[in-house]
Order: C-alpha cells, then sequence, then structure tokens
C-alpha cells in the first residue's frame, strides 16, 4: 500500500489512504457489530460490511495504481460502484423490512435501478452511447430509487416504527438524496464537459465516497445497537 513515498502536499494520495484505511476500518468494526446486534438486524449490517469492505480493498487498488503513475481513470471506481451501491440500496431495504412487511419487488426493483443507475454512467463513460444521455438515464434511475424511499412501501412501513428506526432511515435517505447528487454532477464535469479524471475530481469523488458510504453504514449500525444498548 505505501510502497512509493508521497509527500504531504500530495493530497490525491492522502484522500485515497484516507479513504482506504477508513472503509476497512469501519468495515471491520460493522463485522464485529453483528455479534453485538440482535438476529433480525444481521442482514442489513452484514450487507454494509461487505459494501465497506469491496470498497476498501478497491481504493487499496487505486491507491497503488496512483503512487504507480500519477494517473487514475474513473474505471476503477466503477468495479466498486458495480457492488457497493446496490449493497447499500439492499441494506436499506431490509433496513425498512425490520419494522414490517415490505414486499419482495421494491427489492428487486431498487436493487436493479441501482446497478443501471451505475450502468448508464459506465456506458457514457465508455463512449458506448452519448454521455449525456447516460447522465441523464443515471439521473432518472437514482430518482427512481429516491421515490421508493419517499414514497412507496419502505417509507410507509418506516412511518409506524419505532423512532430510533425513523431518524436513522431520515439519515439514510438524506444522504442517498444529497451526497448522491455529487455523481451525476461530477460525471458531467469530467466526461461530458471533457475536465478528465484530474486530481480535484478524485478527491471530490473520494470524500463523496467516504461520506456515503461510511456514514450510512454507520447510521445502520447504530440503530441496530439501540436495541441491546
Amino acid at each position: 500500500m505505501f510502497q512509493t513515498l508521497f509527500s504531504s502536499s500530495d493530497v490525491t494520495s492522502t484522500a485515497l489512504s484516507v479513504a482506504t484505511v477508513a472503509t476497512l476500518a469501519t468495515a471491520v468494526l460493522t463485522m464485529l457489530g453483528l455479534s453485538w446486534t440482535s438476529e433480525r438486524w444481521r442482514v442489513p449490517v452484514a450487507l454494509s460490511a461487505v459494501a465497506l469492505l469491496a470498497s476498501g480493498l478497491v481504493y487499496q487498488s487505486a491507491l497503488n495504481l496512483w503512487l504507480t503513475g500519477h494517473q487514475l481513470t474513473p474505471a476503477t471506481r466503477y468495479v466498486a460502484w458495480f457492488v457497493v451501491q446496490p449493497l447499500q440500496i439492499c441494506s436499506v431495504f431490509f433496513f425498512a423490512r425490520i419494522s414490517g412487511a415490505v414486499p419482495s419487488g421494491v427489492f428487486w426493483r431498487t436493487g436493479a435501478a441501482a446497478i443501471l443507475m451505475v450502468l448508464s454512467r459506465y456506458l457514457g463513460d465508455a463512449q458506448i452511447f452519448n454521455p449525456t444521455l447516460g447522465v441523464l438515464l443515471s439521473i432518472a434511475f437514482w430518482l427512481y430509487i429516491l421515490g421508493e424511499m419517499y414514497f412507496g412501501a419502505m417509507a410507509e412501513v418506516v412511518r409506524k416504527s419505532s423512532r430510533p428506526i425513523r431518524l436513522g432511515y431520515f439519515w439514510v435517505r438524506l444522504i442517498m438524496t444529497i451526497g448522491w447528487a455529487i455523481y451525476p454532477i461530477l460525471h458531467f464535469v469530467d466526461v461530458v464537459i471533457g475536465a478528465g479524471h484530474v486530481p480535484s475530481v478524485i478527491v471530490l469523488y473520494t470524500v463523496a465516497d467516504l461520506v456515503n458510504l461510511i456514514a450510512v453504514s454507520l447510521i445502520v449500525l447504530a440503530v441496530a445497537g439501540e436495541e441491546r444498548f
């Protein structure tokens, strides 16, 4: 991981290093949380842990690539996003299901929308079709997910649940509303405008991933721990 020396002025290397350590450390904490949470919370907590672990491994790879040649493409991030963002949506589904029955169709629809959301940006980035179309499709799938979270069966069930679950769901939904907006914005700057995957874009993507992944995972773990502590 630290085979190549970098200075404090190399903000990109620092951001990637922090992301690697933070996601892996939070993954370990979340896995340990499986031992103190009740059985009904095991699935959302485990999904969060796997998402963190996958992200940490990809960030370690990205850091090594950056230290080797001080260049990085979005391709590395797509490896993580194709796994992490659908897993997060699945975690939210099972989080809501703690409070009551949510139709399994919601799981399949939101999971598919999360995959298509990332796939649309990827196809635009790969120039397989128009990058602007990729951004617009990605936004459409993201808005569909938010619609399910705000107005669908998950929201209806959570509305009748305990206060910790309602608060946790509120913050998770808020992060996925505001925090996930950074992805189409940066994709538009990076690919559509043509700024390229410059260091500032890399750092902003990294900060967004840290907030959107770690904060959501810790919220799930904290709400699950409410039953024991």
